[in-house]
């Protein structure tokens, strides 16, 4: 009775462990086993597993270094009598004559909620990579002739007339464009506005807008010191929006016409500078000043028209 028993558990344990054996079987194969150098190597992978297997598939074009991976293929992917087959198909290349063994590869798997990784080991295969046959006796020559086309007339007469047809196309153009600009007046050339009257505008524009009368103090000190700033850059080619206001100063006191007015520049931006970085809150005088000294900047440093001296020549 005890023997019985015994061989009955034995039974039961190759039965479960040949059934958990079952849940997912995994071959490797390639489709020839004798290539030539440069070939196309097909490597496949057929893994069959029942539903409630999760499969982790190695990295094939790490994993494979004997050979030069080329590309993966699409997936071929069917299902039989409720198991899951799964072809991965890989293309590989040698470009040395060898012998060479393509190494087996782990394949993990959990099976239902098991969080246990299980594995299974592919078959290795070994393929044989020949040299190209060479004949040294015989002339260095292509792979393959140069292919003779035949002269086709009709394609030849449709280039010449289409190269015709495009020259006469470019003269009549080129007659055209030629008698159009001779009826075309003489464009008047572009007026440049001087600095100082576009800051001076630009000043006017902002008083009426009335800014720090609406509470709008900052927006007020940024916008008059930008149209001064922007004064500076086109009146004396200084970068003076991206200065400093101490930067801007220190430029002013050297160049010509510049000196005169950096006492008041320093006035007026030490103001702007408490307004917009300090959160300084003036009085309605100081605002008032503001104005007054940006259109002082502007009108003591407008360029002095240069007189014309005509020189007169005597009678000896």
């Amino acid at each position: 009775m005890v023997k019985f028993l015994r061989l009955t558990f034995i039974w039961i344990l190759i039965s479960f462990t040949f059934s958990r054996a079952q849940n997912i079987t995994v071959s490797a194969s390639t489709d020839s086993t004798n290539y030539k150098i440069g070939d196309y190597i097909k490597y496949q992978l057929e893994l069959k597993y029942d539903k409630n297997v999760k499969v982790e598939l190695p990295p094939v074009k790490d994993s494979i270094k004997v050979l030069e991976f080329i590309q993966a293929l699409p997936v071929d992917s069917s299902v039989v009598n409720s198991k899951i087959i799964k072809k991965y198909n890989f293309i590989f290349s040698k470009y040395d004559s060898a012998q060479i063994t393509i190494p087996s590869l782990k394949i993990f798997y959990t099976v239902g909620n098991d969080t246990v990784k299980k594995f299974l080991a592919t078959n290795s295969i070994t393929i044989i990579v020949k040299k190209l046959p060479v004949d040294v006796q015989s002339d260095i020559r292509d792979v393959k002739a140069p292919i003779k086309l035949p002269l086709n007339w009709l394609i030849i007469a449709l280039i010449v007339l289409a190269v015709l047809v495009i020259l006469v196309a470019v003269f009549f153009l080129y007659k055209y464009y030629k008698k159009k600009k001779t009826l075309i007046e003489k464009v008047q050339p572009e007026v440049k506005i001087p600095s100082h009257e576009i800051a001076l505008t630009r000043l006017q524009e902002l008083e009426l807008k009335k800014l720090w009368q609406q509470g709008l103090i900052k927006q007020y000190h940024s916008e008059v010191t930008e149209i001064v700033r922007q004064y500076f850059e086109d009146r004396f080619n200084i970068r003076a929006l991206e200065m400093t206001s101490a930067e801007i100063l220190a430029v002013l006191s050297y160049i010509d016409g510049g000196s005169k007015i950096v006492n008041t520049s320093d006035n007026f931006f030490s103001n702007a500078d408490l307004v917009k970085f300090a959160k300084f809150e003036p009085m309605p005088k100081v605002n008032e000043e503001m104005m007054k000294q940006a259109y002082e900047i502007v009108n003591q440093t407008i360029p002095v028209p240069v007189p014309q001296v005509v020189s007169e020549e005597k009678n000896v």
